[in-house]
């Protein structure tokens, strides 16, 4: 099982230039973590969670999750 430290990930992207990686009062921020891939072949493997899109309070703000229309894990946006 992988565990992600969101902080860590922040981190990485704000010594390379993403300001918006980490929170900021004047700037606020936005942090996304892709999962789709075109290179891969896709199939439907979660015919309830196709096109849906989660969202939930969290610490760190605002969590959205997205599925894409094969029902696979698309995105995480924390904002």
């Amino acid at each position: 099982m992988a565990k992600i430290h969101i902080s860590e990930i922040q981190e990485i992207l704000a010594q390379k230039g993403a300001e918006d990686a980490r929170p900021n009062p004047n700037l606020g921020y936005f942090l996304e973590i892709r999962f789709d891939d075109s290179q891969l072949a896709a199939k439907v493997v979660d015919e309830e969670l196709q096109n849906k899109t989660i969202t939930a309070d969290c610490p760190y703000g605002m969590v959205t999750i997205e599925f894409d229309k094969y029902g696979q894990l698309k995105s995480i946006d924390l904002s």
